[in-house]
């Protein structure tokens, strides 16, 4: 059942992919095969390797093998504009990049935030409570000088000073959310390894449609 919430005044929306088991029994033997782990304290992630190292890549959505995931994706993509009401009749609406990610036993993701983008996802291939997906409250960037929300500042948490929320690793799952929102993940307790493949989604407005505040269309851009 998809569900949307907002922590710190942004909306994050939480869906299963139908069809996940079918999508997935076509898609894990090509990660498996073509993502190799690494003896690190984080993740292996297909984003930012060199091609010697990887033969998947940042653009997992252009690959055909990866067709019927997108399809699923683009479902999700639209449901979380139209639930915030945006007016798609205005935009055209991209994925840029999307890789995958591989967290062997002691790995996780560190906070980072994504600035090139509106939206991220993330799609849970292989999770069972792996290392949970968190979001960071940015109340430094607001307020300027602060006490950190974290330990060992605060003698217990609740709705008045909590800081992080946190949503399970669950097969199937996908998770959607601003990408400026600063996230990271828990560290992977278990022998099994963690597969999942998350996204970036930028809004332009349509050709022949002017705006002062988004971004304008390819079709006018020029390279120099």
């Amino acid at each position: 059942m998809a569900m949307i919430n907002k922590w710190f005044g942004q909306p994050i929306y939480i869906s299963a992919l139908k069809e996940f088991d079918n999508i997935n029994k076509k898609i894990l033997p090509i990660l498996e095969k073509e993502i190799t782990a690494t003896n690190s304290q984080y993740a292996q992630t297909t984003d930012v390797k060199p091609k010697a190292l990887q033969s998947i890549d940042d653009n997992l959505h252009i690959d055909d093998r990866f067709n019927d995931l997108y399809e699923e994706i683009k479902k999700v993509i639209i449901a979380y504009c139209d639930i915030q009401h945006y007016d798609l009749s205005l935009f055209e609406v991209y994925i840029t990049k999307s890789w995958a990610t591989f967290s062997t036993k002691k790995q996780y993701i560190h906070y980072h935030r994504h600035m090139s983008s509106h939206f991220s996802f993330v799609y849970y291939v292989k999770a069972e409570d792996q290392g949970n997906l968190f979001f960071i409250d940015d109340e430094a960037l607001r307020s300027g000088i602060n006490v950190p929300r974290r330990d060992p500042y605060f003698k217990k948490w609740d709705e008045n000073n909590f800081a992080k929320a946190e949503y399970p690793a669950k097969t199937g799952n996908i998770v959607m959310f601003p990408s400026s929102m600063w996230h990271e993940t828990g560290i992977n307790e278990k022998d099994e390894s963690r597969i999942s493949i998350s996204g970036d989604v930028l809004l332009t407005m349509k050709k022949g449609i002017v705006s002062e505040h988004n971004i304008p269309s390819p079709t006018t851009w020029k390279k120099i």
